[in-house]
């Protein structure tokens, strides 16, 4: 008995549960059904159409500060990404190594110094010698040419004495001649007359032969000691060359010396790294299981880059621009930058050139095998000091201003056939209102349609037993 009364009292409860929920409100339930699903108000249409490009921050003026010297290490640096002036120190380098090639190069100079002066000393006594020598060939050729000459004379004298004696003889032999035919005088004197002239002649001819002698004596005489002379004059000659080769030679060794031991002194001055001009020290990265700035104890290596001071006042972005949207994009056209490390509010650009050749990157550089990019630089025209080179960017190129229609969101945007549709809240429901689509951009959609500023739409598509039956397609 009791067990009935219990199953009666809890059919009197189910189907008092029944007739309330029968009697429930369904503008309650719908106005439930609203306040789960996300809107947005309609817009005056005003927003730019983008072309969103990956990028990365660069300076546009930089100063590189490479290492002078191979295998030292860093023993002291400043912090990365301060403020430095021009000739401040940014880093030291060990130093020990260095000054022992400026001592070695030092004693060098030095003994090349050395050899120098004794190759000058060594090549002008050498030059002496050889203009003493030619000096005494010199005299010794015009003594020789005094001497032949004097000999010369007195055998011509002798010449002319006996060319006088022999017409003088032949003068007394014709007297003779004539006294001896008028019979004044004996034959014998005749005889002795032209005995005198044979002797006289003799005389005359061995005198001749004597002048042709000393003739012939004095041009050879004249000739070797002339001789002489070129061959000492020769001798001066190759003296002064090989004094000018020794010296050369020497100064060359110096000079080559000098500027090893110059070098070597400024890499010595190079173990002290100065800012070669003031802005923002950005030191050098290294690999350590992911790069890392420089740092005490590190080793560097001739030619590695320790540093860039860059000016902060200008950055560019460098960005690729695929060759599908090249047309799209010119120089001069305003920009928004992205920074993710910065977050907050973009930041102005305008694009300040494009590249005219299109390339494909390696794949160090991101590339994609067969994918051909146009490098494009984007000026930022808004200052952030909080910028570095390397950071990573989002640019988004203006490409047009759209001021016509009513602006949405894109999600807002239903594909119901042709045309678009959009769902505008009206009380506890929402009305379907077929739109044309004007300009969409990657956030925002420009209609035309029966709706107004301030109508609140729906994103996306709105419960069914709201609108009617039939699916409705979100616009991706």
């Amino acid at each position: 008995m009791t067990r009935r009364r219990t199953a009666v009292g809890l059919a009197a409860l189910v189907a008092a549960a029944v007739l309330l929920f029968a009697a429930w409100p369904r503008g309650d339930q719908s106005g439930a059904l609203e306040r789960g699903t996300q809107t947005a108000l309609a817009t005056a249409a005003d927003f730019y159409i983008t072309l969103p490009i990956e990028g990365v921050v660069e300076a546009a003026r930089a100063a590189p500060i490479v290492s002078l010297v191979d295998d030292t290490e860093v023993v002291s640096v400043q912090t990365d990404g301060v403020h430095v002036e021009a000739g401040e120190v940014v880093m030291k380098l060990n130093p020990a190594d260095a000054r022992k090639e400026v001592d070695r190069l030092e004693d060098e100079v030095a003994e090349a110094e050395e050899n120098a002066r004794k190759s000058r000393a060594e090549g002008e006594k050498h030059v002496q010698n050889a203009r003493s020598g030619l000096e005494k060939r010199e005299e010794a050729l015009e003594l020789a040419r005094v001497q032949s000459k004097a000999a010369v004379e007195k055998s011509q004298a002798e010449v002319a004495f006996l060319e006088k004696e022999l017409d003088v003889a032949r003068g007394q032999l014709e007297k003779r001649k004539r006294l001896f035919e008028e019979r004044l005088l004996a034959i014998t004197e005749v005889e002795a007359a032209e005995d005198d002239v044979r002797a006289k002649q003799f005389s005359l001819e061995a005198a001749k032969r004597s002048l042709e002698r000393a003739e012939s004596d004095a041009k050879t005489t004249t000739g070797l000691r002339e001789m002489d002379v070129q061959k000492a004059k020769i001798e001066l000659s190759q003296a002064q060359a090989g004094l000018e080769a020794s010296v050369s030679s020497a100064k060359r060794e110096l000079a080559d010396k000098t500027l090893d031991l110059e070098e070597a002194q400024e890499r010595l001055e190079g173990m002290e790294v100065k800012a070669p001009v003031a802005g923002m020290l950005l030191l050098g990265q290294i690999w350590e299981d992911g790069e890392r700035p420089l740092r005490i104890g590190d080793q560097v290596w001739e030619g590695q880059r320790l540093a860039n001071i860059i000016d902060p006042s200008e950055m560019w972005v460098l960005c690729h621009v695929d060759e599908a949207d090249i047309e799209k994009v010119s120089a001069g056209q305003a920009a928004q930058v992205h920074v993710r490390a910065l977050g907050g509010e973009p930041l102005a650009g305008k694009v300040k050139t494009v590249a005219n050749l299109a390339r494909q990157l390696s794949p160090f550089e991101g590339g994609v095998p067969g994918k051909k990019v146009f490098s494009a630089i984007i000026r930022l025209t808004t200052q952030e000091p909080r910028l570095r080179p390397g950071m990573g960017a989002t640019v988004e190129i203006v490409l047009e201003h759209v001021k016509e229609g009513i602006a949405v969101p894109l999600e807002a945007l239903v594909l119901d056939g042709e045309p678009y549709s959009v769902y505008v809240s009206v009380g506890d429901g929402f009305r379907q209102v077929s739109v044309t689509l004007l300009k969409r951009s990657n956030a925002l959609a420009a209609i035309e349609g029966e709706l107004d500023e301030g109508d609140s739409v729906i994103l996306g598509v709105p419960p069914g037993q709201l609108v009617g039956a039939g699916e409705r397609e979100a616009i991706p």
